[in-house]
């Protein structure tokens, strides 16, 4: 496509075609977990790519289900939680810019105008810990459905002043202690980088990450007009979510421009805090990356992973040197994604070859 991607086929990067062909027809004659799209990137290039017929995402229905659509390359997909870790990576760009004075930073020192919401404990919360979810700040996002306005993220949506909203919420625990999962901390996340860096976190990815990485499809959505929602439903072409997750698979480089620095890039897989009770999604988390451990034959494999609902999904095996991206519409979750990658796709791989290559 002319799009800066490097492609192979899967044989030629050693990867068994009869598990992924198998996923295929099996998608297509049935699709329980409406899986939209996926692909697979190995040693550097893109090597699987297959997408299927699907409903775009819709609030109002029942199952979430909006306008039917065949998905293919050149169609946007809605994100949802993945656009975390890309708003982390920009607050990392701004870090290493210079704009943004660190991870140590107070967050609510940013914002004069919420001066009245201050006290000794919430001045201490700072980006880092936005970065990983441990604000301390009361949040209710998981335990309320997603239907219920009750639920604290359903809030944003409605109050007049969704930043005021996180920052009025009071602590829970002390900033750093204890992780939640908080759409609410990655929106503060997002209005924090404009306070800190003159620009909106909207306008500066169009320079400072799409632009390098050649990414011109994408739209952001908002909480308020001036409110950026970086906590949800960026949409992109999965093509370019790929690329967007192979800098964090090679060090921070895409096409020999380094767009995220290698330091931001490790610090952000690693593990900066467990998940008490564990996550679905992972047992660990980085700055909005989940760290999780996948079996296959008696093997533990480590992975990386950014998800989002309905079966949104970047996955990094970095000891393979390979990324699955995933989209979907299974917002009634009947299934996960991590099924899909332990039925299909590593049982393509060639662990004689892995094994030889560590």
């Amino acid at each position: 496509m002319d799009d800066g991607w490097a492609v192979a086929s899967a044989a030629d990067v050693g990867l068994d075609v009869a598990p992924l062909s198998r996923l295929v027809d099996e998608v297509r004659d049935e699709n329980p977990c409406r899986i939209h799209g996926i692909l697979v990137v190995k040693d550097d290039r893109l090597v699987f790519e297959e997408y299927f017929a699907g409903h775009r995402f819709e609030y109002e229905d029942p199952e979430f289900q909006g306008e039917e659509v065949e998905f293919d390359a050149e169609t946007r997909h809605n994100l949802m939680s993945v656009t975390k870790a890309v708003a982390a990576a920009l607050v990392g760009i701004g870090i290493d810019q210079g704009s943004i004075a660190g991870r140590d930073a107070s967050v609510i020192a940013a914002f004069p105008q919420y001066a009245h919401l201050r006290n000794e404990v919430k001045d201490t919360i700072a980006v880092e810990h936005l970065l990983t979810m441990t604000s301390g700040l009361e949040w209710n996002e998981w335990d309320v459905p997603l239907t219920d306005t009750g639920n604290d993220l359903i809030q944003l949506f409605i109050v007049e002043d969704p930043i005021e909203y996180v920052l009025a919420r009071p602590i829970a625990h002390e900033p750093g202690t204890y992780w939640y999962y908080s759409g609410g901390d990655v929106n503060l996340l997002g209005e924090y980088f404009e306070a800190a860096t003159g620009t909106s976190i909207d306008v500066f990815s169009a320079t400072h990450l799409f632009g390098p990485l050649g990414i011109t499809d994408y739209e952001w959505r908002y909480l308020t007009t001036d409110v950026v929602y970086t906590s949800g439903e960026l949409e992109m072409r999965p093509r370019d979510l790929a690329k967007f997750g192979f800098l964090f698979l090679n060090d921070g480089v895409w096409n020999g421009t380094q767009v995220v620095s290698d330091e931001w890039v490790e610090a952000s897989l690693q593990e900066h805090v467990s998940i008490p009770g564990r996550a679905a999604d992972g047992d660990g988390y980085g700055y909005q990356w989940f760290t999780e451990t996948y079996e296959h034959d008696g093997k533990a494999i480590d992975a990386v992973q950014r998800t989002g609902w309905g079966g949104q999904a970047i996955v990094l095996f970095e000891d393979l040197d390979m990324m699955v991206v995933l989209t979907g519409g299974d917002y009634v979750q009947q299934c996960h994604f991590e099924d899909t990658v332990v039925e299909y796709v590593l049982p393509a791989i060639d662990w004689e070859m892995a094994a030889l290559a560590d």
